[in-house]
């Protein structure tokens, strides 16, 4: 393994900030981890688990070892007539495992086709888009615990999975490296198009004429015309969660606000953040290095030199805002580090 020092990370990460690690390792397997956690300079060094980058806001460099994991691999594993377990390797880009599983005719993941990151920060963040979550395929993972170098199995309990959130996130926050994961997928064509923005897209269509194919293919597209592209425009995707609230929350809101719009789930009531920040004409706000994307109020961008405190400082604005105006604090999606 090569070890890198004094490592920029500007290119690790998709808000392109500069911070730089003081170490900086890929590793490819998990013999790699297991020789990087016995090793005896790196001991008492603080280990940084990084994937593709796409859920952080760094706002300072990292005194310690960043460990980029790099571990391919999709794998059947096991298959009956209408399931198949697939087991993936941490290092594998997202979005290239959902079209892997829509070349091969699976059903379970389309909907979250072209969210970026790599596959092992998908059950830290329990990701989720358009009516689907991580959870609702999730089996196991596999994960090396950074402290007693030993490998540990978590089953979808032993996750404890919420929105956008998972114990990786809290309990065991920083912990463990996460190597694999398996999930179950549907070859029984299941249609999910419940999330309001894609009924609307498929009101027209027979359900018998969709498919994987093309609920992935008008995900990407409505996903290409909302979001900006982190290669160009340095963005984090949402930053902030949608926020859940009480029904007596809600009924003193629609005094003022009869128009706030409000989704159920489960007895949840969520409130869209998006919504939140244009009523507070945030969206498309500028300023000197960052700003709010003019097309989703919910992205804080990189306008090119921003350093992280820099949208850390405008993201506690927008959050002072919002409960002000409307006794709401918001939650960040994104890690801050």
């Amino acid at each position: 393994m090569n070890i890198l020092n004094s490592k920029s990370l500007i290119n690790h990460n998709t808000f392109k900030v500069n911070a730089s690690a003081k170490f900086f390792v890929n590793v490819k397997s998990e013999n790699d981890i297991i020789e990087l956690l016995k090793a005896q300079k790196f001991k008492t060094c603080k280990k940084f688990i990084l994937g593709g980058g796409s859920n952080i806001l760094l706002t300072k460099d990292i005194n310690g070892l960043v460990i980029h994991n790099q571990i391919k691999g999709i794998r059947i594993k096991k298959e009956t007539k209408y399931k198949m377990v697939v087991e993936i390797g941490a290092g594998e880009m997202w979005d290239k495992v959902v079209e892997w599983s829509v070349e091969n005719n699976l059903y379970g993941i389309e909907n979250l086709s072209l969210i970026p990151g790599y596959a092992g920060a998908a059950p830290i963040q329990n990701i989720g888009a358009y009516g689907s979550e991580l959870k609702d395929v999730f089996l196991e993972l596999e994960a090396i615990n950074i402290e007693t170098i030993e490998n540990t199995q978590f089953n979808k309990a032993d996750c404890q999975f919420g929105y956008r959130n998972s114990i990786f996130k809290n309990n065991l926050k920083g912990q463990f490296i996460i190597t694999r994961l398996k999930l179950i997928l549907s070859k029984k064509k299941k249609i999910n198009i419940s999330y309001k923005g894609l009924y609307e897209e498929f009101k027209n269509t027979a359900i018998e004429d969709l498919n994987c194919k093309k609920i992935r293919e008008k995900v990407i597209a409505i996903r290409k015309n909302k979001l900006p592209n982190p290669v160009t425009i340095g963005n984090a995707g949402s930053f902030f969660k949608n926020p859940i609230i009480s029904e007596s929350t809600l009924t003193k809101l629609q005094i003022s606000h009869p128009e706030i719009p409000f989704f159920k789930k489960n007895e949840e009531i969520k409130i869209p953040a998006a919504w939140l920040i244009e009523k507070c004409k945030w969206k498309g706000h500028t300023e000197k290095t960052c700003g709010v994307y003019n097309k989703h109020s919910l992205i804080l961008i990189n306008r090119g030199t921003a350093s992280g405190l820099e949208i850390l400082k405008l993201a506690k604005k927008i959050k002072k805002d919002i409960y002000k105006n409307f006794n709401i604090n918001l939650e960040e999606e994104v890690n801050i580090s």
